[in-house]
């Protein structure tokens, strides 16, 4: 395809040389010649293009698929080290790098090159004298990995805040996310302002040569005209044709050459994307295998043994996690360890399932070391049920079916009626409702039971439980309780326990205690040592095992759902409602121009150096061909009108330089100050949305966080689209201008031709400004999975769903390619149209008019002018048409811009409207009287399930409440409506002792009276006091005081460094200690009302009594609200209010609602039985 150019430029000199009244040349035949150029050039343009295509997309799917499988085999200590929430961005980056690095502009590249060479060789063989070294400016390319560093850190802000949007809203976090946000894309734009700069000198310096050498090498072939030189290549004198032929050999082969620098950029990108993934995947597991694994398979279970094990974590190796550990678990076997948060128990259970290799000592798998042994093979015999139960975003039967893709749908059904999950048969998509992201869909119990139902599904021969039912009420505990124990009778059950009682039944107990085991026996056995430590804890948890008992025995209603359940297929992410936002949004481009009110003075100059920029061209057009006309005057007349057009060659080429840079410099300033105003205005405008817009499955945190990087990108492009309309504008009028001026016969023939030119400059700006695949929906579906996968590394590895996950991957990924072969070929018959058609143009063009030369209607420079005026007129409409593309994208995304930034949020936490009352000044304390009367409550996307009905009930102000019932009795929700997270849809709650209506307060002088944490506590990647603080405005004036720091560090019995990192969503630190850390956060503003969703179910008997009896401190003068499954933690309460079914069933003092005898009662009285062992 690279040589066609060359040939056909060769073809146009010999007929300038015919038109210029050379009769060496025929012709007719020059034409016939071209057009055969023509067909070569469709033929060979359609094949490059096309075939690219279909190789980069190939490409670019397996690098997407073994990119993940990549991540997914990796070790989880890689995990611990790593920010998941940018993971996914970076695999969609880098396979987009490497489509466009193997697709159309790599092609655009070889071929530049071969007509390059070609060019150069045929202009040297025709006229050696007059072949010109070409300078070709070279762009800097290295700040756009700095600028795409600082988005991706964006992006990672973005994914771990949406997803922790509860905790950011409850705290008031919202404005320090912002900020946050806000610096990092301010980074980004600096970064991306400086490559704009360099970019804008780049290329006007390389158009200002080509103009200068185009003026250089014009002079030199007068005067070897003017001299009467002979050309040697032909043995003749020197042509006007043997001049142009060579000097648009010579620097179109410039012009090529300078395509192979986008090539050279993308490739760079993709090497630099191809260098990260090659690294990732090479890098050295010590665990997990990559491929085929080698090592053993385990086939059967006998017995797990640790000899003295040491270990710490990587990201903390001077913290030591296990001392010398000791102990041995044979087939059969019932183990339990035991012991204070932080002791070591979850580090056991995960070298159990080998997440970790010891750093000193050895574990054994049936004799033999474990590291022999596949992991795999050994995981696949292990059913694991965490503490924080963990859902993917998609529909309840794909998450059971995880545990065992292959189960039939009568062994879903019983694993579901196993796990007491029958209550999703009662939802009205049933198991293909949607969980939502990370779950949210579904309150801590019901997530549990699914998750357990997952366990239970892959039949096991070891069942792993770390504080399996600690998220569900006391009756539902004690029936799924049994039901593992029943199952765990054909298995060797390992189980982490805080509550001794769920593991009194084990064969043996171990005892942990600052990473070592210090005691080991059977339940009886180590109750009959005296003073010994699991006394103690069995001593201090006598009062709370009378609360914990199990699952209920009836099924959860349909109002167990905490927001919409949708299923997956219904739910398409925000960025493919483009084109109906686009229809129904009326926000014009005025308005975003609005954004850009600062950089307003920019817009002149820049549109005054574009219309210059863009008249240059055509101008330079009506130099040349006054040259090449002057080849065919007197010998003098010739050389004086060269000389003087030369100079006006000259003038030009520095008003391109000046106008290029000028150009590109306003609108890359402009287009950068816009796209990072559209960002922050978006992540603005999503955290000010309520918490109900966040349950919608159109809102997850990945799909928000693809929509705003594409919506940006698009509104990015706008202002440099702006600036090439107002050059073509400039193109277009003064190539109107020659050409009318030369002939206007000419011109009304080739203006036929206007829209073919235009048509293929604006497929060839299509293809040089390269394809992406980034907006594809089906794409942005499939990064979910990828998103869910890489920030619960853990569970998938416990559950061994990777190839699940690689499938369920795969098939969005072909899903987003499907038809590409067809695309491709029909693009690429697009592409060889766009660069033939020009050259059948030029044959017909050259044809007429040498008619009206010989006809004597016009000279050959009025010919030349209005054929080379509309030429450039042509192009400029084409590239004009391309950036309308661009427009038309930013159209599309501006609506949905303005769509989201229109929405009028229900609640908004920003900018609130309501006052502070009027009794606040007399003391915050007054805030603690609540009353809900009547409340009805459905989430927006249910509206037909009714979750609370008819809720009456009163709270003094200094008392404190317990709210207790079985799951899904609307508790949560209960306490969500008190946050204001959502508002009631019929009745009214209020506080304060006027019984204001709480939608009439401001929310941000609310949020900031409670202290909330709640049962799956999210912290975020920094540091403990980070965490702890979070809560603190330090943007609002407030300030850290360092003595209620260290009081709220003690009260919540916080016993490890300030500087320890948490890790993603406190990946690094154990359930209890994760706890505490929450339990901290929520003091440390000294709230009037403390609200407690079971908030020390992940602590051990110790710390919670301990902190238990902190938590009754603070509570004095104090309203506190108290969910609990353990009714010990709330018997001593001022007031008890049983919930289920969505309303208040009974409410008073635990001896009044234990003597009434009614459903406290009995949750009272089985939850007793069970303590004692009835």
């Amino acid at each position: 395809a690279g040589g066609t150019n060359p040939a056909m430029l060769y073809f146009w000199g010999r007929i300038v040389d015919a038109a210029g009244g050379s009769s060496a040349v025929e012709m007719s035949e020059q034409l016939a010649l071209m057009c055969i150029c023509g067909g070569v050039c469709l033929l060979v343009s359609t094949l490059q293009a096309a075939c690219l295509r279909i190789f980069a997309v190939r490409q670019s799917m397996k690098l997407r698929e073994r990119y993940f499988r990549a991540i997914l085999c990796k070790d989880i200590a890689w995990f611990d080290q790593q920010s998941p929430a940018a993971l996914p961005q970076d695999l969609n980056a880098d396979a987009e790098r490497l489509y466009e690095a193997l697709a159309d502009k790599f092609g655009q590249g070889v071929s530049g090159m071969a007509g390059f060479l070609i060019s150069i060789v045929l202009a040297f063989v025709i006229g050696w004298k007059l072949a010109l070294c070409i300078l070709v400016g070279k762009a800097i390319q290295e700040v756009a990995q700095e600028s795409q560093s600082w988005y991706s850190q964006a992006g990672a802000i973005v994914e771990e805040t949406l997803f922790a949007i509860r905790t950011v809203v409850a705290l008031g976090g919202e404005r320090r996310e912002i900020s946050r946000y806000s610096g990092a894309v301010r980074m980004a734009q600096q970064a991306a302002r400086r490559n704009e700069y360099k970019i804008a000198f780049g290329m006007g310096w390389t158009e200002a040569v080509f103009a200068l050498v185009t003026a250089a090498a014009l002079y030199i072939g007068m005067l070897f005209v003017y001299n009467g030189e002979l050309n040697t290549s032909s043995g003749r004198v020197w042509t006007g044709g043997d001049i142009l032929i060579v000097f648009w050999l010579v620097l179109t082969g410039g012009f090529l050459i300078g395509q192979t620098e986008p090539m050279a950029k993308v490739l760079n990108e993709g090497r630099v994307a191809m260098g990260r993934f090659l690294k990732l995947s090479r890098t050295t597991n010590e665990i997990e295998a990559v491929g085929e694994d080698s090592r053993k398979t385990l086939q059967t279970f006998e017995s797990f043994e640790f000899k003295d094990v040491r270990f710490s974590y990587a990201a903390r190796p001077d913290s030591p996690v296990l001392k010398g550990v000791s102990f041995k678990i044979k087939k059969g076997d019932k183990v339990a360890f035991v012991g204070e948060s932080g002791s070591g128990k979850s580090t056991v259970m995960s070298l159990l399932e080998r997440f970790y290799d010891p750093l000193q000592g050895v574990v054994l798998l049936n004799g033999e070391d474990a590291r022999s042994f596949a992991p795999a093979s050994l995981r696949a015999m292990i059913g694991y049920v965490g503490q924080e139960p963990v859902l993917f975003t998609t529909t309840v039967r794909k998450n059971v079916l995880h545990g065992l893709p292959d189960a039939s749908e009568a062994e879903l059904r019983e694993a579901l009626a196993v796990a007491q999950a029958t209550f999703v048969h009662s939802l009205p998509d049933g198991l293909e409702t949607f969980v939502g992201s990370g779950g949210s869909q579904f309150s801590g119990g019901q997530k549990q039971r699914i998750a357990i139902a997952r366990a239970v599904l892959r039949k096991p021969k070891l069942l792993f439980l770390d504080e399996a039912t600690s998220a569900l009420d006391a009756e539902s505990e004690a029936l799924i309780q049994e039901t593992l124990d029943k199952i765990g009778k054909s298995m060797t059950t390992v189980a982490i326990a805080h509550r001794l009682r769920t593991v009194r039944n084990s064969d043996t107990i171990h005892v942990m205690k600052d990473g070592a085991i210090v005691e080991q026996g059977s339940h009886a056995e180590l109750l009959q040592k005296d003073g010994g430590f699991y006394q103690a804890l069995h001593a201090a948890q006598a009062m709370s095992h009378a609360a914990s008992g199990g699952p209920s025995g009836a099924p959860a209603s349909a109002g167990e759902v905490v927001a919409a359940a949708r299923a997956e297929e219904a739910a398409p992410p925000p960025a493919s409602k483009e084109g109906a936002t686009a229809q129904a949004s009326k926000a014009s481009f005025g308005r975003l121009l609005l954004f850009n009110k600062p950089e307003w003075p920019l817009y002149l100059p820049g549109i005054l150096a574009a219309i210059l920029h863009g008249a240059s061209t055509p101008m330079q057009a009506y130099f040349l061909v006054a040259i090449l006309d002057s080849f065919y005057a007197p010998r003098e007349v010739m050389k004086d009108d060269v000389t003087q057009t030369t100079i006006y060659y000259v003038i030009c080429g520095v008003l391109i330089l000046l106008s290029t840079a000028v150009q590109i410099s306003c609108f890359g300033t402009l287009s950068e100050a816009l796209t990072a105003r559209v960002r922050i205005a978006l992540i603005t405008t999503i955290f000010r949305q309520e918490v109900g817009f966040h349950d919608d499955p159109d809102n997850t945190p990945a799909l928000l966080g693809s929509a705003l990087q594409l919506w940006a990108y698009r509104v990015k492009n706008f202002n440099h689209a702006l600036g090439s309309l107002f050059e073509s504008t400039g193109a277009i009028v003064c190539g109107f201008v020659i050409a009318f001026a030369g002939s206007w016969r000419m011109t009304l023939l080739m203006i036929v031709a206007l829209p073919v030119l235009a048509i293929t400059g604006a497929i060839q700006m299509k293809f040089f400004g390269g394809g992406t695949t980034l907006a594809s929906d089906s794409v942005k579906l499939a990064q979910q999975v990828v998103s869910d996968s890489v920030q619960n590394s853990r569970t998938v590895h416990a559950i061994g769903c990777e190839r699940a996950l690689v499938g369920a991957y795969r098939e969005g990924i072909h899903e987003a390619f499907g038809g590409y072969v067809v695309n491709a070929f029909i693009a690429g018959l697009a592409y060889g149209f766009s660069l033939s058609a020009p050259i059948f143009i030029v044959a017909g063009g050259f044809l007429y008019a040498d008619f009206l030369i010989k006809e004597g209607m016009n000279s050959f420079m009025d010919v030349m002018l209005a054929f080379m005026g509309i030429l450039y007129v042509g192009m400029a409409i084409g590239q004009a048409m391309g950036r309308l593309g661009d427009m038309e994208k930013a159209k599309a995304a501006q609506a949905g811009v303005f769509a989201l930034l229109d929405r009028k949020s229900a609640i908004d936490g920003l900018e609130p409207v309501g006052q502070v009352p009027h009794w606040a000044a007399s003391g915050k304390a007054q805030a603690g009287n609540i009353r809900f009367k009547a409340v009805g409550f459905n989430y927006p996307f249910r509206p037909e399930t009714k979750v609370l009905s008819d809720v009456s009930f009163t709270i003094v102000a200094g008392t404190s409440v317990g709210l207790v019932g079985p799951s899904g009795g609307g508790k949560s929700t209960m306490m969500a409506l008190l946050q204001r997270f959502y508002d009631p849809t019929a009745g009214v709650v209020s506080i304060g002792p006027s019984e204001t209506a709480l939608s009439s307060i401001n929310i941000q002088w609310w949020r900031k009276q409670i202290g909330f944490v709640g049962q799956e506590p999210i912290l975020f990647n920094s540091g403990v006091r980070e965490n702890v603080t979070y809560g603190i405005d330090s943007d609002g004036g407030e300030t850290v005081d360092e003595d209620r720091y260290q009081q709220c560090r003690a009260m919540a019995r916080i016993d490890f460094s300030d500087s320890l990192p948490v890790g993603p969503r406190g990946s690094q630190l154990s359930g209890g200690q994760k706890q505490r850390v929450a339990i901290a956060r929520a003091l440390m503003r000294d709230p009037p009302i403390l609200l407690f969703d079971e908030a020390t179910s992940a602590l051990d008997s110790e710390s919670e009594r301990l902190v238990q009896q902190a938590l009754t401190a603070v509570r004095v003068g104090r309203t506190s609200i108290t969910i609990a499954h353990r009714l010990s933690t709330v018997q001593d309460c001022d007031q008890i209010l049983v919930a289920a079914e969505g309303t208040i069933v009974e409410a008073g003092t635990h001896a009044e609602l234990v003597q009434r005898g009614g459903v406290y009662f009995k949750l009272w009285h089985g939850g007793h039985k069970s303590a004692n062992g009835e």
